[in-house]
């Protein structure tokens, strides 16, 4: 995830009808990039003006990256995942290729943020990433992953290809964003879990069309694209179940 200083606590100048000036609080910096690559795109996802990344690993040895706004998004960092689109050609749309290349990947990070302790993460600074240098200096921007962070090449824990059209991806949003790529600017990775793309088969009653009792459902089988898509079909697949389990009546 791409953390940056947005300059919340800046005020702007404006006018009174009476010719005075007064000084109002800038808003909240928020922002959606994308750019297309070749066969791939880079996009930002899940931006989180005021916020901070979070560790969200649910499985041991490995190190997965999210982010989050609490309500009054007052903190001093805005983020965003960073991503490079991945289909299911890449995997033959075997679903369980793509999840061996996710966990692969995760586990790559564990490794590389070891050395900070237990679930630390790899970080390092935007312009480091880009030129590969596997640099982190800490300076305006402090990172607010809370289980620490360690310098990492994070480009060698990527294929090549991947590694490559995010620094494509990144070199155009600083021609968007003046700024984008600013020195202090972090990356904190990896982030790996998107919208999926690959999909579980189910039938029309949710189930798995290959193992029963199996419901997939959400954006990891390939059935949402954000959060409110998923938990909308989250919905639908918990009253599939119900309307089959619940105890008959009398």
């Amino acid at each position: 995830r791409a953390e940056r200083f947005p300059e919340y606590g800046q005020t702007r100048e404006t006018w009174s009808e009476d010719g005075g000036t007064t000084l109002q609080p800038l808003p909240r910096g928020e922002y959606q990039l994308s750019q297309h690559v070749e066969k791939r795109c880079v996009y930002t996802f899940c931006m989180c003006p005021g916020g901070q990344v979070v560790a969200s690993a649910s499985e041991k040895g490995r190190v997965v990256t999210n982010g989050m706004s609490y309500h009054a998004r007052s903190g001093r960092n805005a983020n965003a995942a960073v991503v490079v689109s991945v289909g299911g050609e890449d995997f033959g749309n075997d679903p369980r290729k793509a999840i061996a290349f996710q966990r692969e990947l995760e586990a790559r990070a564990y490794a590389a943020g070891r050395p900070g302790g237990e679930y630390a993460a790899p970080a390092e600074n935007i312009q480091s990433f880009l030129e590969g240098r596997g640099r982190l200096n800490i300076g305006r921007v402090q990172p607010t992953y809370d289980r620490g962070v360690v310098a990492a090449d994070l480009g060698a824990l990527l294929p090549t290809e991947l590694a490559d059209t995010l620094r494509a991806g990144l070199r155009a949003y600083e021609r968007k964003i003046a700024g984008y790529t600013a020195p202090e600017a972090i990356l904190t990775g990896l982030e790996t879990r998107t919208s999926s793309p690959v999909r579980l088969k189910r039938e029309e009653n949710f189930e798995c069309a290959q193992l029963a009792g199996l419901y997939p459902c959400g954006e990891g089988a390939g059935y949402a694209g954000g959060i409110m898509s998923a938990a909308v079909d989250g919905l639908r697949v918990a009253r599939a179940i119900i309307s089959r389990y619940s105890p008959a009546e009398g």
